[in-house]
């Protein structure tokens, strides 16, 4: 009974001592930035999380990593009112849910970064759903440059399927780039 017991409190201590070390990791990553260099307002959306902002020529838009719960589609829209509450539409890849798209089905074509976070890390990566609606880099500061400038961009890749762009350093910065 004594082995016992004492095996079942090294299982413990082991058990306690991963979720420990997986809770630091991912509080260790920094929060994504998200900028506009566009000529034009561009409207944000980052689903599954239920978020989108206004984002003025020039503004930047910081996003913590624990909004996004594993994984989330981030896209730009243009032409877009919003009233005080948030109910509105978009001329480009509206999402029907208002300023906070809750949906990862918006209206094509929509040009998505997709990111996950997994082992503390995020992963990312490019794609064109039904086509292409805005220019767009994804990059981490410790690892690769991913750049969608044009309808048909050969470096647009979803990280689920072809490529796996990780950004694993510790204090790694992932940016996402309207209109680079």
């Amino acid at each position: 009974m004594a082995g016992s017991a004492s095996a079942t409190l090294v299982l413990l201590v082991v058990v306690v001592a991963a979720l420990a070390v997986g809770a630091s990791a991912t509080s260790t990553l920094t929060p994504l930035s998200i900028t506009n260099r566009c000529s034009f307002t561009v409207w944000p959306a980052v689903a599954s999380a239920g978020l989108g902002t206004e984002l003025h020529p020039g503004a930047n838009w910081t996003v913590d990593a624990s909004a996004i719960h594993y994984t989330a589609d981030i896209w730009g829209r243009t032409g877009c009112s919003f009233d005080a509450a948030g109910r509105g539409r978009c001329q480009t890849v509206d999402c029907g849910s208002g300023l906070r798209c809750r949906s990862n089905d918006p209206a094509a074509p929509t040009t998505k970064a997709q990111v996950a976070i997994s082992e503390g890390f995020y992963h990312y990566g490019i794609m064109l759903d039904k086509g292409f609606n805005l220019p767009m880099d994804l990059t981490c500061s410790s690892g690769d440059a991913l750049r969608c400038r044009e309808d048909g961009c050969h470096d647009a890749f979803p990280y689920v399927k072809y490529n796996d762009h990780s950004c694993t350093a510790a204090g790694s910065r992932l940016q996402i780039i309207f209109c680079p």
